[in-house]
């Protein structure tokens, strides 16, 4: 009987090797951005989804209006964590000073409980 084993198109899911050069892993020790429990992070996240969800969904994909342009400032209190959502446009290209149009000290705070659910602090808009 005739073998039917066949290789694998070349598209068929198989990965193709990513070359060493195209990551540039740290050669020392890793520089940390910021060290937090794992609560913390899924908190911040949290309260970036949120604010994210804000946003007029006409300006989707513009830098402006993504998390490219937004970071989360995270603290905790009596067993809730507490997240302030900066805007931060000046992480834009074509953005900085000058910037006309948009608010450049917009914030939103949010709370999360123990329990993980999210509340924004009631103000408006």
């Amino acid at each position: 009987m005739e073998s039917q084993e066949q290789a694998a198109p070349p598209d068929a899911g198989i990965s193709a090797p990513v070359a060493e050069a195209a990551i540039p892993w740290p050669k020392q020790d890793l520089t940390p951005l910021a060290t937090l429990e794992g609560p913390a992070i899924q908190a911040a996240h949290a309260a970036l989804e949120e604010a994210l969800k804000r946003f007029p969904k006409e300006s989707a994909g513009k830098c402006a209006f993504s998390a490219q342009a937004l970071e989360v400032v995270i603290g905790q209190e009596a067993g809730w964590y507490f997240a302030r959502v900066n805007r931060r446009v000046d992480r834009c290209p074509g953005f900085g000073q000058g910037v006309t149009g948009l608010e450049t000290d917009w914030f939103e705070l949010y709370a999360i409980s123990p329990e993980g659910e999210i509340t924004r602090y009631p103000y408006q808009p």
